[in-house]
């Protein structure tokens, strides 16, 4: 219940944050950035979804899977006020796993500090199934 608890709130807060840094692109009916960060079809709703059986999406431990959702939810930061240029290159889909995890890291702690600034605390983030 923890870990489901933990997925859906960091989907929602990460919802939330960025429909306040770009409200423009909402408008966008044909914008899929937020939903190809997330490994399932499933909308952003509570609704009862087969629990999965191993971990996916940002937390995969399977690289190919790994790069894949790194490289959405870089996407969709990269459209946010304030992204660092440093960070402004795409991940490469045959790229090594210490260059993800370098990525990922970068990408985690602009969103962290990002959520921070504009609502006052930490967010909550993904964590592995137990």
């Amino acid at each position: 219940i923890l870990w489901d608890l933990y997925e859906h709130s960091f989907r929602f807060e990460l919802l939330a944050l960025d429909w306040l840094l770009v409200p423009q692109l909402w408008t966008n009916p044909d914008n899929a950035c937020l939903e190809q960060v997330f490994p399932s079809d499933a909308e952003l709703a509570m609704c009862m979804e087969p629990f999965p059986m191993k971990n996916q999406g940002l937390v995969s431990l399977e690289l190919e899977e790994k790069c894949c959702y790194v490289e959405s939810f870089h996407v969709l930061l990269s459209l946010w006020p304030e992204f660092p240029m440093e960070l402004q290159d795409s991940l490469m889909p045959s790229a090594v796993s210490t260059c993800v995890w370098v990525v990922e890291k970068n990408l985690a702690q602009f969103y962290t500090q990002a959520f921070f600034d504009n609502f006052g605390r930490p967010p909550i983030v993904p964590h592995l199934i137990p």
